[in-house]
């Protein structure tokens, strides 16, 4: 397996450039580490939990808000526990907070309807809702049982179609996941239909090494759409993202990008302005980063079960390699781009 990046490295990188005086670093208590950034990034907070809610994780931009979904030590199987919506003004004012039964991971907006969709129970007995932010309403809505045995996970929409991730999969006794790992889904009446897009041992071309592999794909989980419209998915334990091109059409084949250590939300830059926003679950802090951004440049986070842990970065698509330009989170697991010019979407 290819070693991308070591956590020796960053820390050395971090002490050498910071004798140089050219990294920013911010710490807004005692007993917070900093945040280090390369040179031409600035991070600052953009909101915290409270006593009434706490552990963030998703987060969605649209129309001037920002939401964050604070899971509040719920149990991913939904055996205790909600969520809290928080809706955010773009400069951290509470609009409203909604209440979601379970632990809510996955979370977009729908940009037809311009409603919140969001999943709960990612390992189990998964539930979902629908957020009209403009009415104030929450509409759950059920779930068939999964085929797979786990829960569903982030969500994806895109040319008319929603996709979202089935998690957690039971593996049969050679260790395969031989079940759908992404679906597309539709809700009416409260209930929510399922169909297959992309098996969990789906073959796939490896694009760093341009040979054919057969996947297993054991722990689905955030999803996102890349700007040539592709579906696309961080297969978390795995270290790898996967890229459904022509999702859900007699066209769609499937590429594959191995990191070499564990990510989570992986967005693009879509302008050379605006803002990334960084979801520090353990730190109960949403922070963001600025920058004169490169279009087109994919980041992504790694959370504290990954091989080297804490870090934002960019990843080279051909090659796999992930360079870090933050680094001192506690675990980051949500990641937006908004564009300085037009958040009216959701961007990531």
């Amino acid at each position: 397996m290819k070693v991308f990046v070591s956590a020796a490295t960053l820390l050395l990188t971090a002490a050498v450039v910071g004798a140089l005086g050219v990294i920013t670093a911010t710490a807004d208590s005692p007993d917070q580490a900093p945040i280090v950034t390369l040179p031409g990034y600035r991070v600052a907070v953009f909101a915290r939990g409270t006593s009434a809610y706490s552990h963030p994780d998703p987060i969605v931009a649209a129309a001037g808000h920002v939401f964050v979904a604070f899971q509040n030590n719920s149990a991913k199987d939904g055996s205790s526990g909600a969520s809290t919506i928080v809706d955010y003004s773009r400069n951290g004012h509470i609009n409203r907070t909604y209440s979601v039964p379970g632990h809510v991971d996955g979370m977009r907006l729908d940009p037809a309807t311009h409603q919140l969709w969001v999943t709960a129970n990612e390992d189990g007995n998964p539930s979902g809702a629908i957020i009209d932010p403009t009415a104030g309403t929450v509409k759950p809505f059920t779930f068939p049982t999964p085929p797979h045995g786990g829960g569903y996970d982030d969500l994806a929409f895109h040319a008319g179609r929603a996709f979202i991730a089935a998690s957690n999969p039971n593996l049969n006794s050679a260790g395969v996941n031989v079940f759908p790992a992404v679906d597309t889904i539709v809700v009416n009446d409260g209930k929510a239909t399922l169909t297959p897009v992309l098996a969990g041992n789906a073959t796939a071309l490896d694009t760093t090494t341009n040979q054919t592999v057969t996947l297993n794909l054991t722990d689905p989980d955030s999803m996102t759409i890349d700007p040539s419209g592709a579906v696309v998915l961080v297969d978390q334990a795995d270290s790898e993202i996967v890229f459904i091109h022509n999702a859900a059409t007699p066209q769609q084949s499937v590429t594959r990008v191995p990191t070499g250590t564990q990510l989570d939300d992986t967005v693009w830059a879509t302008k050379d302005r605006g803002t990334l926003f960084v979801v520090d679950s353990p730190a109960n802090t949403i922070y963001t980063l600025t920058s004169d951004f490169k279009p087109g440049t994919v980041y992504t986070e790694a959370p504290n079960d990954s091989g080297v842990a804490g870090f934002v970065g960019t990843v080279d698509l051909k090659t796999g390699v992930v360079t870090p330009i933050a680094i001192g989170f506690s675990s980051p697991t949500g990641l937006l781009f908004v564009p300085d010019a037009n958040d009216d979407d959701d961007p990531s």
